[in-house]
């Protein structure tokens, strides 16, 4: 497939973790300068992250949006080891070179504690707890999409995650100004400290890595960062 001045190569993978495969999709440029793992938030799916991938790949990075466990074409249900997912894909794609993490919502929140090079949060879920109308709209709205024993809930996995430790000069964060409160009043907080986070004016949640601002914002800090 050809976009610009490149040429996309598309990929059907599967990553091979303990005694189960990790779908993905891979795009790669030619002459890539880097590798870009994109995961979707809570409900998500590889598919959804395609348009975010398209676009760091034209930018001149490979990417690779998976499936976490519970979701999609994932062979296992959600439970509480989903982490381990998207560190097993960016373990394997260090093998090529830098990698950063990027995420969406509780990817998002994933991406900023994971073990990749850079890390960059769209609306990440980084708050120390949700409120229960929060919650209420989590479930009604996503549960549904997801294949999981029916007392675990999401934020039960949000609660024995890590909190994030913000590097700077390796991290940074988008989110909207109409995105869920808790994760505004977060965000802005981290915002306060002059740390790099950026707003993105009238974009809700769901919509924000969607955004054409969002992928000119990644695509000028992922240039510096390999350049």
């Amino acid at each position: 497939m050809k976009t610009k001045d490149h040429i996309i190569e598309l990929e059907r993978k599967n990553i091979e973790a303990n005694g189960y495969n990790i779908p993905n999709v891979v795009l790669k440029p030619v002459n890539p300068k880097g590798t870009a793992v994109i995961v979707h938030g809570y409900g998500g799916c590889k598919k959804e992250m395609l348009g975010l991938s398209w676009r760091i790949a034209e930018f001149g990075f490979t990417t690779c949006a998976i499936d976490l466990r519970g979701h999609g074409e994932h062979p296992l249900d959600f439970d509480k080891n989903i982490l381990l997912d998207q560190e097993t894909t960016i373990s394997y794609f260090k093998g090529f070179g830098k990698v950063t993490a990027i995420g969406h919502s509780l990817g998002g929140r994933f991406s900023l504690i994971s073990n990749a090079d850079f890390k960059i949060g769209i609306s990440p879920a980084i708050a120390e707890r949700f409120a229960q109308q929060t919650q209420d709209v989590t479930k009604q709205q996503r549960d549904y999409r997801v294949r999981k024993p029916s007392n675990l809930s999401v934020f039960d996995i949000l609660n024995e995650l890590p909190m994030v430790k913000f590097d700077e000069t390796k991290s940074m964060i988008i989110y909207g100004s109409q995105d869920i409160p808790e994760i505004v009043s977060d965000c802005k907080k981290y915002e306060s400290q002059g740390l790099p986070v950026t707003q993105i004016e009238e974009v809700i949640h769901r919509d924000s890595f969607l955004h054409e601002r969002t992928y000119q914002i990644i695509n000028k800090k992922m240039q510096d960062w390999y350049r």
